[in-house]
């Protein structure tokens, strides 16, 4: 008879478990199932007296050394998954009887598949089978395939059946029949052991009570193990590794830092570009020294843009600087982001080839990239025209800062950079077609989500379309704190205390009781910046006059701020900006009046840009003016009969500057009568006091054995030179204030430009012990090599003996610097941005800090912080009650301006609630929920996180079968709902292939009702990530099979693909209407937007209601979710 698993015969299986009655059953397969083995078990057991098995491929010597022994083989779909542990379980049973024997097949490859039943009492009773089908659920049946089988089955004693039998028999003792298997050691040795022992030992791992941890990795090894492998497996890469191996700078890195630069380098070497966003205090600059090391080692010659204020950062480890790297031999060109035009690079004498446009491969690395987001600028567009465009070989490492305040298209921006700013530049390697359409979409959602009381990064990721995501994950290295103290356990991170918050109001500054007094006899207009008001123009020219108004109209809310932050900062910085200012007006009514008497022409002189020095305000005035300003002349004044209400505008403003400028005159004579007295540590200056009892508590405590170091920060120069004046004249020595623009310590009357050696003054341990080559064994202790060094060199050993412990700075040292000497940072001032207040804590808080805890004071300028962020509300209103040439100042804003002006209002919300945290706590705020940051689009954590494990057992994730699973009990804030975490693969694995690819990986969290309790993988990794080291939690009844139990979960999983394929919804008679469901809708969305994968899912040519079928996915691996 013919067995065929598809006509009106029986089955292989229903024929077995027909014609089984007491006796021997012989059965010889290529491979076998689990599941196929326990239905044998079910069928026959019973009945069966002495089982005998030849079994081949499966356990065939010459198979890849690692790779598992994969006796589920084909069949992980959905539902057999979820069953697969009891089968396991009863498989294991059956095999453990003394009655039941097996053979493997050695060398021989074995392709017969035969079953051979005799029985025990009555010849009639014997039956054969033999043909195609395997020991599997397809082979004998129990599951349908596309697979053709075809086998002869026959009953009784006749001639075929006792040939079939002897045949058995004589492979029986064949001596390639053998009882023991031949197992491949790591070491290339063979060791023997016991075949049947060897199976029970391979089936057991599937209902091994795994760990939620174990099944961390597993997802992870599924998801990203082949590329590791891949990369394992490359020569040239390990061999050119091997060199970076051999460097200091890369022997200096910690383990995650290695990592890091590991991943930098294979992307740009795939891909020519690649982001390091780790945050704050994690070493970004050694990591990006190495990745230059590796690139320098490939002949590539080196650029290293950045801000002037980080250059001694850089150029200290370039050779003959006697660095710690010196042995590296570090060689590359350092330019500044301002030297990006052709005037200043010409000036360089470096190089012959200024614009470092000749043939050689390059690799230019930026610095505080985020610096240059504006595409606009001129200085961006000569970075990409004239610099990188003309190079052939070029590739880009960008490093910037983690939080996204403002704009996607800042990233935009950067990532253009990194493809010569080609749109089109990752559709190839990365199927992302076009970059701005990418980029547009995920503005819209970005925008969408800022606009939300309470954002929530996860609500914004959930949301973002895929080749968005996937340009970000393939191009970025970020992580956090968080993220590497969870994942490397040695490190040391000094502990912050909670921030000291001062609110700190100036009682008096002349005849002003409160900054808010002060605020309200502001000059009303500042009508000196905005003289476009007072002229007409032709109708040609009222766009030009439009724009000029709104440009003018922003330099003087940018001027309104700059006095608020002055003040805040000092009395002494507001009292030299008000000069300024109070000069500028003086000046144009000086011009008005000489106008009025000569006639003779002038125009109005353009803002002094120095005004802003130390500010932020710079980059954003040369944004606004987009370009040149429109020349305003005092005859179009006269021309429109505006001149006199323009000059009676300059005078209101000039009597409350003056009004303003007289009490801060007599302001500066009582301080200055207060330093006459020796040793004064009392003030009128109620926030310098306060700044001088801070730092005498500090020394009386003696916290950190005794560690007298303090960094102060200031925003302005005017008040790091104020306080270095005023504490040098109060007693205070062992002092020094750095600014970008010139330094002094108080042993010296000299100015300087170079505050290296001031640094190093104040932060030996960091900046000497450990920066610094020395022939001296630098695993001994500092107090061991301060005696080394007071023997061998006696010029650091001076520096040693006349420390700097009060080191006042502007932000010129808020990054990019290691003062981890000190642990105390005061913020004189607060930033109206708070990154850069956490860059300034970061400056203390880093890893390998020799203090045990470190603090932070803040120094806040109004009672309370409410009232501080309404100051920023204040000068809106102001700004908005404005009346020039008489009339109300009501401008509809030009699109350009309406977008900046959108932006800066969704910024000042962000940078409030930072500020609110920042009151409480130091944690992370630039990476915080309600924050983005490059951290959130990057899946890179993961695949390190597998790194280090295969570094301890790769072997484990490798032969760790399909199918298994854990559980545990969830936190509710994290995993909210009773369900399963599941990771699909499809297709699923057809029959007797091996080395199955899946095309395609869902890891999903549903719960018992089929939906989707997160929507994103990352969302989903990381809430796994969260439970990882959580006991393993999972009711009895499952780990017992329950069928019951098993069908919810099945019925869920079956829901959730159902709702992949098609939406239904319950019309109000009571009908059910089918539509388009979440993947053809996905993929129809994917397609308008040109996305690579949509235009490969269609290739497919697979209907999505077929595709979202239970057999066409494989469950690799599981979680169950307890609340």
């Amino acid at each position: 008879m013919i067995l065929d698993n598809e006509n009106n015969n029986y089955k292989v299986h229903e024929w077995i478990a027909k014609y089984t009655e007491t006796g021997k059953l012989d059965v010889v397969t290529g491979y076998f199932t689990v599941g196929a083995l326990a239905y044998l078990s079910k069928a026959t057991n019973e009945k069966i007296e002495h089982f005998r098995f030849v079994l081949g491929d499966i356990v065939n010597v010459d198979e890849v050394k690692d790779r598992p022994l994969d006796l589920l083989n084909e069949n992980i779909s959905v539902e057999a998954a979820l069953k697969l542990s009891q089968l396991a379980k009863e498989a294991v049973e059956f095999l453990k009887q003394d009655k039941v024997e097996a053979k493997t097949l050695e060398p021989n490859f074995c392709h017969a598949k035969a079953y051979l039943h005799t029985a025990k009492n009555d010849e009639r009773l014997n039956y054969f089978i033999s043909g195609s089908s395997n020991l599997t659920e397809a082979g004998i049946g129990l599951k349908t395939t596309n697979n053709v089988e075809l086998n002869i089955a026959e009953t009784g004693d006749n001639a075929q059946y006792k040939e079939l039998v002897n045949w058995f028999e004589s492979l029986w003792i064949k001596p390639q029949a053998h009882k023991n298997k031949t197992i491949i050691n790591n070491d290339g040795t063979k060791t023997k052991v016991n075949f049947k022992e060897y199976l029970i030992n391979e089936i057991e791992k599937i209902f091994i009570k795994y760990t939620p941890r174990e099944i961390y990795f597993k997802i992870l090894f599924e998801l990203f193990g082949s590329q590791l492998i891949e990369q394992e497996n490359d020569p040239d890469f390990n061999r050119q590794v091997g060199r970076l191996e051999n460097s200091v700078i890369y022997n200096s890195l910690y383990d995650f830092q290695k990592k890091g630069v590991l991943s930098l380098i294979r992307m740009l070497q795939k891909y020519n570009g690649a982001i390091l966003a780790d945050a704050v205090g994690l070493g970004k600059t050694w990591s990006a020294l190495a990745v230059m090391k590796f690139f320098q080692l490939q002949g590539r010659e080196v650029l290293l843009l950045c801000p002037k204020k980080l250059e001694n950062n850089w150029k200290r480890y370039r050779k003959n600087q006697e660095s710690k790297f010196e042995k590296d031999q570090f060689d590359f060109f350092v330019r500044f982001h301002t030297d990006m035009c052709e005037e200043r690079l010409e000036k360089y004498d470096d190089r012959a080839d200024k614009f470092f446009t000749n043939d050689k491969p390059k690799l230019i690395v930026i610095d505080e990239s985020h610096n240059l987001r504006n595409d606009k600028s001129n200085r961006y567009k000569f970075l990409l025209e004239e610099i990188l465009k003309p190079n052939e070989d070029i590739k880009i490492l960008l490093l910037s800062a983690t939080p996204i305040n403002n704009s996607l298209n800042d990233i935009r921006n950067q990532f253009k950079l990194m493809i010569q700013g080609d749109a089109q530049g990752y559709k190839e390697n990365l199927g992302v077609r076009n970059i701005e359409y990418t980029f547009r979409t995920a503005q819209k959602i970005f925008n969408e989500w800022r606009e939300n009381d309470k954002p929530k990064i996860s609500d914004l990721i959930k949301k973002l379309p895929a080749n968005f995501f996937t340009l970000t994950d393939s191009l970025t290295v970020a992580r956090t704190r968080k993220m590497i103290e969870g994942h490397q356990k040695d490190l040391v991170f000094p502990k912050k205390e909670k921030p000291i918050n001062l609110f700190v109001t100036p009682s008096e500054i002349g005849n002003f009781e409160t900054f808010e007094e002060l605020f309200d006899h502001f000059p009303p207009m500042l009508s000196g910046y905005q003289p476009s008001f007072y002229i007409d123009v032709d109708e040609k020219e009222i766009n030009v006059l439009q724009d000029e108004k709104q440009r003018d109209r922003f330099l003087v809310k940018m001027m309104y701020i700059l006095m608020v932050k002055r003040l805040e900062s000092s009395w002494f910085s507001f009292y030299s900006t008000v000069e300024k200012i109070k000069n500028h007006h003086q000046n144009a009514l000086d011009k008005i009046k000489s106008y009025q008497e000569s006639k003779e022409n002038q125009s109005f002189d353009d803002l002094d840009v120095d005004q802003f020095d130390d500010d932020d305000f710079e980059k954003e005035y040369e944004e606004f003016t987009l370009g040149k300003k429109r020349k305003i002349n005092l005859s179009e004044i006269d021309a429109a009969g505006n001149i006199e209400v323009y000059k009676k505008d300059l005078k209101k403003d000039l009597k409350a500057l003056d009004f303003l400028y007289i009490n801060l005159q007599k302001f500066e004579e009582r301080i200055n009568k207060e330093i006459k007295i020796p040793n004064n540590l009392n003030s009128i200056d109620d926030k310098l006091e306060e700044l001088i009892k801070q730092i005498q508590s500090k020394r009386l405590k003696g916290d950190n054995k005794n560690n007298k170091k303090v960094v102060i920060f200031t925003v302005y120069r005017d008040t790091a030179k104020y306080l270095f004046d005023q504490l040098k004249a109060r007693g205070f020595s062992n002092l020094a204030m750095v600014s970008g623009s010139g330094s002094l310590t108080s042993d010296s009357e000299e100015e300087t430009k170079n505050f290296e050696p001031i640094l190093e003054r104040f932060a030996p341990y960091t900046k000497l012990y450990r920066e610094k080559e020395w022939d001296f064994d630098t695993e001994k202790s500092y107090q061991e090599w301060v005696k080394w060094i007071a023997d061998n060199h006696p010029k650091t050993y001076k520096k040693l003996q006349n420390p700097i412990d009060i080191l006042i700075a502007t932000d010129a040292l808020s990054e990019g610097q290691n003062l981890q000497d000190a642990d105390m940072v005061i913020n004189y001032d607060i930033h109206w941005n708070p990154v850069r207040i956490i860059q300034r804590m970061g400056r203390i808080d880093r890893l390998g800090s020799p203090n045990k805890k470190i603090y932070g004071i803040n120094f806040w300028p109004s009672n309370n912080i409410n009232s501080y962020l309404d100051l920023q509300g204040r000068i809106e209103q102001r700004m908005a009650a404005m009346k020039l040439a008489g009339s109300e100042v009501n401008l509809e804003f030009s699109d350009t301006f309406k977008e900046m002006a959108e932006d800066e209002n969704l910024e000042n919300r962000l940078k409030a609630r930072m500020m609110e945290q920042m009151q409480t706590s130091w944690e992370d705020i630039e990476v915080s929920e309600e924050s983005l940051g490059f951290d959130d689009l990057s899946l890179e954590q993961y695949r390190q996180d597998l790194f280090e494990e295969f570094n301890k057992d790769k072997a484990k994730y490798q032969r760790m079968p399909k199918g298994v699973y854990s559980g545990f009990k969830s936190d509710k804030k994290i995993c909210s709902k009773n369900g399963i975490i599941a990771l699909l693969g499809y297709p699923s694995k057809p029959e007797k292939q091996q080395d199955h690819t899946y095309k395609t990986f869902d890891i999903i969290y549903i719960d018992y009702k089929g939906e989707m309790v997160l929507l994103n993988q990352k969302e989903i990794l990381d809430a796994i990530t969260y439970h990882k080291d959580r006991e393993r939690f999972v009711p009895d009844a499952i780990d017992k099979g329950d069928e019951s139990t098993i069908q919810e979960l099945v019925n869920a999983l079956k829901k959730y693909l159902d709702s992949q394929a098609t939406e239904t919804e319950v019309q109000a008679d009571g009908t059910v209407k089918k539509s388009m469901g979440r993947e053809a809708k996905d993929v129809l969305d994917k397609l308008r937007k040109g996305d690579k994968g949509a235009l490969a899912r269609v290739k497919q040519n697979v209907k999505v209601d077929e595709k979202y079928q239970l057999d066409n996915f494989d469950l690799i691996t599981w979680l169950l979710v307890t609340v």
